[in-house]
């Protein structure tokens, strides 16, 4: 098990590194170092799903091997941000968003532009300044209405100083900071690289560890954030008997939210009930309460009425795979800027590594009937 600073420089790295839809690879390469020295496999599909198999570690039953009941656990790699769609003869840069926005959020903040070269350029997202809209001052800003203002002049000085051209990534630039009073840090991409990297802290603990019945897949999935793509694909070739969906969770304990939040920050691991997307499977609900109860985690049982995840997918693979959605709570998803609790971080840990330890054949055939 890593000590928690390792923990926190681990968060750090995955939130600070750009993984925008499509563009997943440097995230993907963390993800193996981290992993590389855990007993099991590692492979990549076609469209960069990165999984790692671990095998059960109950030796005295090699007879039955065929029954062994598999857990998958999927988090998603990228992260929202842009893509460079047009550049005006002046020298500004349209975007068009990869993922969902709140673009009441984008106007001056800085970005990153990365050309076809790997070099990556600065920028800030520009909007008509308050001074012009005399008649609009209450407007919010569509996206289709920002640019990125690079300091260029005209569009052929982008195309041929900078090297930027129409399809290139333009990620959001924030900065990394941890409260040891709070014990929360602020960073971008929370959703969903707080699920990347519970995938690696329980990939560490269960490696090596005795008694456990199953065989577990760790899978980071691609483009979940234009459509759970990368899930679409994983649902084709997926054997799993249940399935747990890790998530940055929107936290809703903020002034002016609702009156009863149930997904709070400082409040243990978000489990989701329902979604647009996905019912949680009862029967797994059912166990995911018992094991927390029986272990002392905090837990949020959560209804949404709006959002949705891998496990829109991932549910509907083969016959039906039980599904789940858990998570840590993240308030200001979907932004440059987002907090998290390092100890809501654990809970869920601590939640995933008992649900692992404790699925077994009578486990997966009680869900299964119920």
């Amino acid at each position: 098990m890593r000590t928690e600073q390792g923990t926190i420089n681990l968060i750090k790295k995955l939130t600070l590194v750009s993984g925008l839809p499509g563009y997943e690879q440097d995230i993907t390469k963390i993800l193996h170092e981290e992993l590389k020295g855990i007993s099991g496999t590692y492979s990549v599909d076609r469209i960069g799903n990165a999984l790692w198999t671990m095998e059960n570690t109950i030796r005295n039953n090699q007879s039955n091997l065929s029954d062994i009941p598999k857990i998958l656990l999927a988090a998603h790699q990228d992260e929202i941000g842009f893509m460079v769609s047009e550049i005006l003869h002046e020298g500004f840069i349209r975007i068009h968003n990869l993922g969902g926005w709140n673009p009441i959020t984008l106007p001056s903040s800085p970005v990153e532009i990365t050309n076809w070269q790997g070099i990556k350029i600065p920028g800030i997202i520009g909007s008509i300044s308050p001074h012009f809209l005399k008649d609009r001052k209450s407007d919010v800003p569509e996206i289709s209405d920002l640019f990125v203002d690079i300091g260029a002049a005209a569009k052929q000085e982008v195309i041929e100083n900078f090297g930027i051209r129409i399809g290139d990534i333009v990620t959001p630039v924030t900065s990394y900071s941890y409260n040891e009073i709070s014990r929360c840090m602020m960073s971008k991409a929370f959703d969903d690289r707080i699920g990347t990297a519970a995938l690696v802290e329980l990939g560490l603990r269960l490696s090596g560890k005795t008694g456990r019945e199953n065989t577990v897949i760790l899978a980071a999935t691609v483009q979940e954030e234009v459509g759970a793509r990368g899930a679409s694909v994983l649902a084709n070739y997926i054997d799993a008997d249940i399935a747990i969906i890790l998530e940055g969770a929107p936290a809703d304990d903020l002034p002016g939210g609702p009156p009863n939040p149930q997904t709070c920050v400082r409040g243990g691991a978000h489990v989701r009930i329902f979604d647009p997307t996905m019912i949680a499977d009862p029967g797994l609900i059912d166990f995911i309460r018992e094991t927390a109860g029986e272990k002392g985690v905090l837990i949020q049982e959560t209804v949404r009425k709006g959002g949705g995840t891998d496990g829109k997918e991932l549910h509907l693979a083969g016959r039906g795979i039980p599904s789940i959605v858990t998570g840590v709570p993240v308030r200001y998803a979907h932004s440059h800027n987002c907090l998290i609790c390092i100890d809501d971080f654990y809970q869920l840990i601590d939640l995933l590594e008992a649900v692992c330890m404790g699925f077994d054949r009578k486990t997966r055939d009680r869900i299964a009937k119920h």
